[in-house]
């Protein structure tokens, strides 16, 4: 089960940011901009964000194992596609199609989380940090040694290799959401219910400002890097993302941070955290990687935070408050890359920082609206 979970969030993530570290490849090869290279950057995320919201409903009665294998052959199959596209428009199609197909195999995994969520939380948090990692150091590091074509036949290889193991370790169907939470509601039921859960809906409002900065940040570092005075090529954009890993340090021992903090405590260290490190991103290459490790260790440690979020919830199955939770989290992400890459063109690094502040700043309020505010559950009687 635990490798079985790994392999799903790590394949997952692997296909999300596949472009990110490859503008100049992009720029060779289609002739992309640096505003139509944050477009491309948001397919998969606006995919993923119109698709999600279904994904519960639909995997929450299915098999774990048939929905992860059939996820990583259309995968691999839209993988191949990239390596023979030569038209800027298909391969934002062909990403889109990515993006429609990876929530099934996030819900599917969040479902095997939600079986025992103490335990498989940090594993599922891990797979998502490798997972997103490789999805930016694997192309740029490929498509740099192998060229484009070989560069993404491989990483069709891997996606059905990923098929493969989990056909084999998921024989059994042990994996279905938890719990007999009445099954025979209807799917706006759950939804009614799911939004009038105010820890809810501050996971979902968090997910959205977690991945826009997120998104906005290594989006925009690719682009920057690319240019005057780095002129890094794919191969070295690629690498900056291992700082990411020390990452999995500090999620694996979040069970440790809970037990002598609340939250809220942790919440408010981690964003703290993740404004330092946007203060440290700076001119030199140094304090870049010292900036990227201590960024993706506040989002990544957030992100158990929502994840944990979403598993208390008793309201609704886990698999239909993560595809609304997705839909919310995706949405950030693909406005912080098209809005980011945009911006970046026009004002530079410090007009990113600005449209990251406000974003979070407006967040923040809904969150404390939310929060605050008096309710009454629909389904309650009385005064």
């Amino acid at each position: 089960m635990r490798t079985a979970l790994m392999i799903g969030s790590i394949g997952s993530f692997f296909n999300l940011y596949q472009l990110q570290a490859l503008f100049p490849q992009l720029a060779d090869r289609f002739g992309t901009t640096v505003t139509e290279a944050g477009w491309l950057n948001m397919a998969s995320l606006l995919g993923m964000t119109i698709t999600a919201p279904i994904t519960g409903a639909v995997t929450r009665h299915s098999n774990a194992s048939t929905v992860l294998v059939f996820g990583f052959l259309a995968l691999a199959a839209f993988n191949a596609s990239i390596a023979w596209t030569t038209n800027q428009y298909l391969l934002f199609v062909v990403r889109f199609a990515q993006g429609v197909v990876i929530p099934f195999l996030l819900t599917s995994t969040m479902n095997l989380v939600s079986t025992q969520p103490g335990r498989f939380v940090p594993l599922y948090v891990t797979g998502t940090i490798v997972g997103s990692t490789f999805s930016r150091l694997y192309p740029g590091w490929s498509v740099d040694a192998i060229g484009w074509e070989l560069g993404f036949l491989s990483s069709a290889c891997l996606m059905a290799l990923s098929a493969i193991a989990i056909h084999l370790l998921l024989n059994v169907s042990g994996a279905e959401s938890a719990g007999g939470l009445e099954r025979h509601q209807s799917p706006i039921a759950y939804a009614k219910r799911a939004f009038s859960d105010s820890t809810l809906l501050v996971a979902y409002l968090a997910g959205f400002a977690l991945l826009f900065t997120q998104s906005a940040v290594f989006t925009v570092l690719g682009l920057w890097l690319s240019e005057e005075p780095y002129l890094w090529d794919s191969e070295r954009i690629g690498t900056l993302y291992l700082a990411c890993l020390p990452a999995l340090f500090f999620v694996l021992g979040a069970r440790f941070f809970r037990r002598y903090a609340t939250e809220a405590v942790i919440t408010a260290s981690l964003i703290l955290l993740i404004w330092v490190s946007l203060w440290i991103i700076g001119e030199t290459g140094i304090s870049i990687i010292i900036g990227v490790s201590l960024f993706a260790s506040g989002t990544y440690m957030l992100q158990t935070v929502t994840t944990q979020l979403l598993n208390n919830s008793r309201l609704v199955p886990a698999g239909v408050a993560t595809g609304i939770y997705l839909s919310f989290y995706y949405l950030g992400g693909a406005i912080g890359a098209s809005l980011a890459a945009y911006v970046f063109a026009i004002w530079g690094w410090g007009g990113v920082i600005i449209c990251i502040a406000m974003t979070q700043a407006f967040i923040f309020c809904l969150v404390l609206f939310v929060r605050y505010r008096p309710t009454r559950l629909p389904w309650k009687t009385g005064s």
